[in-house]
């Protein structure tokens, strides 16, 4: 009996949580299944090409990328189509937005000539329903899932508020719907050490890990900041931001503008950024949507409270009043207060550290660390094999 083939297909492999879900599943899958992984090109795709061991098969498509252009789009859904024609997996796994659309299409399209259709899973990797774009844009959005939702048989939310949300918006139904989260692999060789950055052993560290883009709602941390260095002047903080983006240097603008340009420390794109938490003393998430959150949750591994705002999956991954605090997204004056609660208060900041470290290493129904790859994995073995067991014509 031939393994079960599964096909799955990204836009890119890129630095980021969902390629790195992506890499990891394919390489755990390898043992059980006949895998193959297609990508379009990046230039940073080697390291993540590199963790993949030499079972599975990866196949680079040239034309598919993340921008629209109808020409490039339409010949990569052709190559797309011709793999899985050839291939005729049983399992065809789409991943993010402009793979997910190609994908499911070429699946359709391959499907039509082929004696058993693929099962076709979607991992959307979150959504666009807001934060992202304007409501034209997210309407349309919104109507193109909708669509091709008609070609899904199966959708996988990396959190239960994603899930909810995109049901929500009548993409899908909710039995079509599963949760399974994106893996993290804690615990970073050497943590930064304060002096690393330049902290002094009297100042309170609050930070951040992010892509200087709008979503990522980095301007309400500085604009947070600066109110809570007005209202508490007695207290000795110091900003870091981590990362870089096209709003790095209008983000620097904002700081000196509101004066904390002197306490902001902004680190550029740093391939070690995971490291750097051990520097910090609180991390806050401010994101106007997030799937899950891998920061939020390697920061509490290290004993880190996070602050975060109460978008899609971010409330399921930081226990408000347990392992840190939730408040609204672009809300620059509960941020500060909660961020000021925990700068005041070393034995509150102790007390949840020490509750979030416990939340995000315990084990789950698996046997494994609750956000750890290898429940992922698990997870997603289980859930191959029950979709694969209903199949019709059963698997060759």
């Amino acid at each position: 009996m031939n393994k079960p083939r599964v096909v799955h297909i990204i836009t890119r492999l890129e630095p980021g949580g969902s390629s790195r879900n992506t890499v990891d599943a394919c390489a755990a899958q390898a043992r059980e299944f006949d895998v193959t992984l297609l990508a379009g090109p990046h230039p940073e795709s080697a390291q993540l090409r590199n963790m993949l061991p030499p079972e599975v098969t990866y196949i680079e498509v040239p034309d598919l990328q993340r921008e629209i252009c109808a020409a490039r789009d339409l010949r990569a859904l052709k190559e797309l189509k011709a793999h899985l024609a050839r291939l005729q997996p049983d399992i065809v796994h789409t991943h993010t937005s402009k793979a997910g659309a190609l994908g499911r299409l070429a699946a359709a399209l391959a499907g039509l000539h082929a004696a058993r259709p693929a099962v076709v899973v979607h991992t959307p990797h979150g959504h666009l329903l807001y934060g992202y774009y304007g409501p034209v844009r997210t309407f349309l959005f919104k109507l193109a899932e909708r669509f091709l939702a008609h070609f899904t048989d199966n959708f996988i939310a990396l959190t239960p508020g994603e899930k909810r949300e995109t049901a929500a918006a009548g993409i899908g139904r909710q039995d079509q719907w599963a949760v399974i989260h994106s893996g993290v692999t804690f615990g970073t060789p050497a943590p930064a050490r304060r002096e690393d950055l330049g902290i002094s052993g009297e100042e309170v560290a609050i930070g951040t890990i992010a892509r200087l883009e709008p979503v990522k709602g980095v301007e309400y941390f500085i604009r947070a900041a600066a109110e809570l260095a007005e209202s508490s002047p007695g207290i000795k903080a110091r900003f870091v931001i981590i990362g870089g983006g096209q709003l790095e240097n209008a983000l620097k603008a904002l700081a000196a503008k509101l004066g904390i340009g002197g306490q902001t420390l902004f680190t550029g794109f740093r391939p070690d950024a995971a490291r750097l938490l051990g520097a910090l003393d609180i991390y806050v998430q401010p994101s106007l949507n997030e799937a899950m959150g891998r920061a939020p949750l390697e920061a509490q591994a290290l004993g880190l409270p996070a602050v975060v705002s109460s978008v899609c999956g971010l409330p399921d991954v930081v226990k408000d009043g347990e392992t840190g605090f939730v408040v609204p997204p672009a809300d620059a004056a509960a941020l500060a207060v909660a961020l000021g609660k925990l700068a005041a208060d070393g034995g509150l900041r102790l007390k949840l550290g020490q509750a979030a470290r416990e939340w995000a290493l315990a084990k789950d129904a698996t046997g494994f660390a609750r956000f750890g790859p290898e429940s992922m994995n698990s997870q997603l073995q289980k859930f191959y094999n029950k979709i694969l067991a209903g199949r019709k014509g059963g698997i060759s």
